[in-house]
């Protein structure tokens, strides 16, 4: 396109050069002067320079046009090329993202799997285990069956017997019958007569000295001897009742008329000065208590007294089966009071209140030692035994040539 410009313009000058030659107004060369010829050499060069500077500024143009334009075709092919690049490294790292993903599932999923190999092979070892175990047990009960020998049935029957005596105490609440069977477990193992019994016995001997020096309470004595105190209530007397008193004066009233008839005038003056005396005692009466005036009770009401008292005595007895001491006490207490306000102080009412102040004062809560350590003595030295003859059985070749199944 430049190029057909530049020819453009010179087929132009060429035309102005033949019309300017050509043109009837132009001289020739023959008729020209040397004055002339200069002027025109001069308007040449002029013409010439003045041509010349459009000409270097177009080249000048098209130079930089076709610069700019080759930088800016370079610069959009490198602008393809690394958008083109772009495209391809988005490619490969979406490729790469996805690989990755794999990879880790893939290695999620080896995990999950050694994980669960691993479990599996932990179960697996743990049911030989157990299976090793029961095969052992079973063998060494086999053998212990097979060489079951006197002692061991000595010492099954003294284990029975110390399991039986913490079990009497519990239940029966009561140190007689758990020294009597702690004593025979004694005697079992001195009828076996080993060295290595020398602790067990020395834990049996700690256990009997804690039972005897616990004491016995013997609830069956008191609650038998308040029944019978309880029996005796009925025999006591009551304080004397204003009621009861007037009978007894008139049948002795009559009794002296009778027997003033019969006797002789001199007897007679003796029985009115006694009756005279007797009746003046009747007008006036003298008590000394030494505690508050209390109202006295009827004649209906001794049944209700009676009954109170034989209540506290009950109720005494109750709590020696449960054993509460407070309750225990609290009820002689009452009966002791109960009787020393109702009841003459007789020589049976003073014997009964003593009976009472002496079982106040018994404890009728029975102390319970730990004696377990026999049992434990005993249930170590079977084990120790047992593993002494497991290890005996290990070491017999016979049974070393046995393969074994897991």
């Amino acid at each position: 396109m430049f190029r057909s410009g530049y020819w453009e313009l010179k087929l132009a000058e060429s035309g102005k050069k033949t019309k300017a030659a050509s043109s009837p107004d132009s001289k020739s060369p023959a008729a020209v002067t040397p004055n002339e010829s200069a002027k025109d050499t001069s308007s040449l060069k002029e013409d010439s320079k003045a041509k010349k500077i459009p000409l270097i500024k177009v080249i000048v143009f098209l130079i930089l046009f076709l610069f700019a334009s080759s930088a800016g075709w370079l610069g959009w092919q490198q602008w393809q090329v690394q958008a083109r690049q772009s495209d391809q490294i988005a490619l490969v790292m979406v490729e790469l993202n996805e690989q990755l993903k794999q990879s880790t599932a893939l290695d999620s999923a080896v995990a999950l799997s050694r994980r669960n190999q691993q479990e599996q092979a932990e179960l697996f070892t743990k049911k030989i285990n157990d299976l090793q175990l029961q095969i052992t047990a079973q063998g060494a009960r086999i053998a212990e069956l097979g060489s079951t020998s006197r002692s061991d049935w000595y010492l099954s029957e003294a284990t029975y017997l110390a399991r039986l005596a913490s079990q009497r105490l519990q239940t029966e609440r009561s140190t007689k019958n758990p020294i009597a069977l702690l004593l025979q477990v004694d005697a079992i193992l001195v009828k076996l007569d080993e060295s290595d019994l020398l602790a067990v016995r020395s834990a049996i001997a700690e256990d009997i000295s804690r039972l005897r020096l616990a004491g016995e309470v013997d609830a069956e004595g008191i609650i038998l001897e308040l029944n019978a105190l309880a029996r005796q209530i009925e025999q006591l007397e009551l304080i004397e009742f204003a009621t009861t008193e007037a009978p007894v004066s008139e049948k002795s009233e009559d009794t002296a008329v009778v027997e003033t008839e019969e006797e002789t005038l001199s007897q007679r003056f003796s029985n009115l000065i006694g009756e005279f005396s007797q009746g003046l005692s009747k007008l006036i009466k003298v008590r000394q208590r030494d505690r508050p005036i209390e109202p006295i009770l009827l004649a209906s009401e001794e049944v209700i007294v009676r009954n109170n008292l034989r209540l506290f005595l009950r109720q005494a007895a109750n709590a020696v089966l449960r054993e509460e001491q407070d309750i225990y006490t609290i009820s002689l207490g009452g009966a002791r009071e109960w009787l020393t306000t109702h009841f003459q102080m007789n020589p049976s009412s003073i014997l009964l209140q003593d009976r009472l102040a002496h079982l106040e004062k018994k404890k009728i809560v029975q102390e319970l030692p730990n004696i377990n350590s026999s049992i434990r003595a005993l249930e170590a030295f079977l084990v120790v035994r047992e593993s002494r003859m497991i290890g005996v059985l290990e070491n017999d070749p016979v049974l070393e040539s046995e393969p074994t199944r897991p």
